[in-house]
């Protein structure tokens, strides 16, 4: 079964039970994915041996800063983003194409495949959860 079949909903959901994945959510930095850069206020979680790119970055105490660690870039694969605030609040710069959004609610963004996009936390605390379509080879 590929990840295509998984993603497309070609299996039965008793399939798809039958079949699951659990995988430990395991310290990695920023610096280990191309166009990142470290952050003293976000430590991240990469699902290694999940059937897709999956990084879970907790962001504790960002002062209000402009903070670039990550860089304009693209994949040939979709991304998801998902930002989730804690009660005291997050706020994200999102580059996406050409223009910039400020998120500061709980948000889901779409990337389609070769969309040049960043993503920079401002300042706040809560949970940004990156999610690529493709196999998760990559960090």
């Amino acid at each position: 079964m590929t990840t295509r079949h998984l993603l497309a909903g070609a299996i039965s959901a008793e399939e798809r039970l039958d079949e699951g994945v659990v995988c430990a959510n395991v310290p990695s930095p920023l610096s280990a994915v191309a166009f990142h850069q470290d952050v003293d206020c976000i430590r991240r979680f990469f699902a290694a041996g999940f059937p897709v790119h999956l990084a879970v970055h907790r962001v504790d105490g960002a002062e209000a800063a402009r903070r670039d660690y990550t860089e304009l870039h693209t994949h040939d694969v979709p991304e998801i983003n998902l930002i989730l605030p804690d009660l005291t609040g997050l706020e994200y710069r999102l580059e996406l194409g050409s223009s910039v959004h400020h998120l500061t609610e709980s948000t889901s963004v779409w990337i389609p495949p070769g969309v040049p996009h960043s993503a920079n936390v401002v300042c706040g605390s809560g949970y940004l959860v990156t999610v690529r379509l493709d196999h998760a080879g990559a960090r």
